[in-house]
């Protein structure tokens, strides 16, 4: 009886188990279809490899292959990767002036032979990577995502 009982425990755990992964993984992979459960049709699930709030140089084009996006109903947050021509100082100049227009605010900059600036705006944060390539080309390497309202603790003085 005893036996019985832990097997029937084992085998409820096992297809609980079996079916919250299932269905707890179900946005990880973002090349399946869903099916429409009023229609029967599929529609492809899709991620905009685009975070609206961040201007971009019209010169520079998306790398899919090194790109990344995660978005939930609750997060988005990602790594882009953009190549193009152009000089570092106009792209630059293109996100400093740009930024702001998005009410994103420069919280750190860092050039030396590359840039690196960080800019924030309420509750999210952007990490703006400008590389220089062979030659006249450019990549530049975008990180975005969510931060908390308040980061730091106030200080006591």
């Amino acid at each position: 009886m005893k036996r019985t009982r832990w097997k029937i425990i084992f085998w409820i755990g096992f297809i609980f188990i079996l079916i919250s992964g299932l269905c707890g993984c179900a946005d990880l992979f973002p090349s399946r279809t869903v099916q429409d459960q009023g229609t029967g049709t599929r529609q492809p699930v899709s991620t905009s490899y685009r975070f609206e709030d961040i201007p971009l140089p019209p010169e520079m084009t998306l790398n899919r292959k090194e790109s990344f996006v995660y978005e939930s109903k609750e997060i988005k947050t990602g790594f882009l990767v953009y190549e193009g021509k152009g000089e570092i100082g106009k792209l630059s100049n293109f996100f400093m002036q740009q930024m702001p227009n998005h009410q994103w605010r420069l919280l750190s900059s860092f050039e030396l032979h590359n840039v690196m600036f960080t800019f924030i705006k309420e509750g999210w944060c952007s990490i703006i990577y400008i590389l220089p390539q062979e030659g006249e080309a450019k990549r530049i390497e975008i990180r975005f995502g969510p931060i908390e309202k308040r980061p730091f603790a106030p200080s006591k003085n």
